[in-house]
């Protein structure tokens, strides 16, 4: 059992699971008053599936889980339903989404494949396991999911597949929040146009059903960058209140709160999120789960932009702690060279103690670790290093800029030609400096918007607005620090930066 289960129990009778036909929906805010009456709540919803009574609500619980992204306690949740009814089919199909996370890259096709391949040794032979058509058309779905092939191809099949169930079974609440999810999992990081597909279905599941986490959660996911954020508010604000028990849900506000420069409400998201999750831990000094992480990463930079400088590098230092203790834990390097990196370049503090610890770049990601020799690099540059600043920017190896994908994709180019433009201006050569910074940072603003702290974490249009700033161009300066607004709203050095240059 994890580390999340053995905390919570098995108390699923308590959970918050279904809504039976006859009953009226309770506004969120209702759900929320009921406090401790429902020490488990993560929605509401209906999913009729063949199984033992017994075993009914505890599979439902495990799907609310599901939404919700907590995939251990789901995980858990429908392995208890085996338990139950070892002939339960659609636990099995539960068990099986648990290994695929459709937004975060962490999934794991070779665990999918092994529990879906407990329903029979063929794609025919599983699919007839289905006691129902509308169980064997979930099935043909998972099986779609899981064929060989490209990724990419795989997920656009897929969603094609539940895009069928959806319209075959227009009441099937869950079927559409499913499909939902499948698009924004298809989009390869292309927004607005699949990510407004995937919130016009949520928000007809919203209608019928307030209280559904999936539909409030992959709600917020369809509008979580600055252009559609307000649009997000109403889910944001509710989907706490409808599933406080998911870890995954009280961060998610944050979501739409960031991009809004609400800083107040998305660190207090964060800092629930958190702690909370570090409450449940056997040992709080223990290895964070993975979605720890997630709100603890993004708790530095919301401070930051408050001004709460001391907080955040008490929270950096959380981080810090963990890759102290566990040195191997990729996630844990990972996080320190991001926040770290965001902290000194909003606080300009070069010398600070933070800036002096070495991380172990073995196993990281592109990202991670352009990152850190971007700020490496930088930092270099602020010292008068110029060796050290060159040493930096040879060790990221030549810039490629990708056709697609996320921000995480094209930063490692876009810090690597940042770099090599600061570089320059540093030896005289302005004229050149300016086209490089200036070609970045007309990359940077082409690619879709993003949500959280800025990829990089030194928004480029910001920097060139600080270069043509110096300068004394305050035309140009306002020019770029316009546009930065536009990817990282409310962001306090653009703001500084805008404010310096007068009237």
């Amino acid at each position: 059992m994890t580390h999340w289960t053995r905390i919570r129990g098995i108390a699923l009778a308590t959970a918050l699971i279904s809504l039976p036909a006859c009953e009226t929906l309770q506004s969120p805010d209702a759900v929320a008053a009921q406090g401790t009456a429902n020490l488990q709540q993560y929605g509401q919803t209906t999913f009729e599936a063949t199984g033992a009574r017994e075993a009914k609500s505890v599979f439902l619980v495990g799907l609310l889980q599901l939404h919700n992204f907590e995939y251990e306690d789901a995980r858990a949740s429908f392995q208890k339903t085996l338990e139950i009814d070892p002939d339960f089919v659609m636990a099995i199909w539960g068990e099986t989404l648990t290994h695929w996370h459709a937004l975060w890259p962490r999934s794991d096709l070779a665990a999918a494949r092994a529990s879906f391949a407990r329903l029979g040794e063929t794609s025919e032979a599983r699919i007839e396991r289905g006691q129902t058509e509308r169980e064997r058309d979930y099935l043909r779905t998972l099986d779609i999911l899981l064929q060989e092939g490209d990724r990419l191809a795989r997920r656009i099949d897929y969603s094609d597949a539940l895009y069928d169930l959806h319209k075959k079974y227009p009441d099937d609440l869950d079927a559409a929040a499913f499909y939902a999810l499948s698009i924004l999992a298809r989009s390869d990081g292309r927004k607005p146009y699949y990510y407004m597909r995937a919130a016009a279905v949520t928000e007809a599941i919203l209608e019928k059903n307030p209280l559904h986490p999936g539909a409030l959660h992959y709600n917020i996911h369809s509008y979580d960058d600055p252009v559609h954020a307000p649009l997000g508010l109403r889910a944001a604000r509710d989907y706490i209140k409808v599933a406080p028990s998911a870890v995954h849900a009280l961060h998610m506000g944050a979501h739409i709160f960031y991009p809004l420069a609400m800083w107040e409400e998305g660190v207090a998201r964060n800092k629930t999120s958190f702690h909370e999750a570090v409450s449940r831990q056997p040992n709080p000094e223990d290895r964070y789960h993975p979605e720890t992480f997630h709100s603890l990463s993004w708790l530095p930079y919301g401070l930051q932009q408050k001004g709460a400088f001391d907080e955040a590098r008490d929270y950096i230092g959380k981080i810090a702690d963990q890759v102290e203790r566990y040195p191997d834990y990729k996630m844990a390097r990972m996080h320190y060279i991001e926040t770290r990196a965001a902290y000194l370049i909003d606080t300009q503090d070069w010398d600070h103690a933070l800036a002096d610890v070495d991380i172990d770049h073995t196993g990281l990601s592109p990202y991670a670790v352009t990152t850190d020799l971007y700020f490496q690099g930088i930092r270099a540059l602020h010292r008068g290093e110029m060796d050290r600043a060159r040493e930096a920017l040879v060790a990221m190896g030549a810039p490629k800029v990708p056709a697609a994908g996320r921000r995480p994709d094209v930063a490692p180019a876009l810090q690597h030609l940042a770099l090599e433009g600061q570089i320059a201006l540093a030896e005289g050569d302005t004229q050149s400096a300016i086209a490089k910074l200036e070609q970045v940072a007309e990359i940077e603003t082409g690619w879709p918007l993003d949500v959280g702290p800025p990829q990089p974490v030194q928004p480029m249009a910001e920097l060139v607005g600080h270069v043509h700033r110096e300068l004394g161009d305050k035309q140009k300066a306002r020019e770029y620090y316009q546009l930065s607004l536009k990817t990282a709203p409310g962001r306090v050095r653009t703001l500084e930066g805008l404010s310096a240059l007068g009237d």
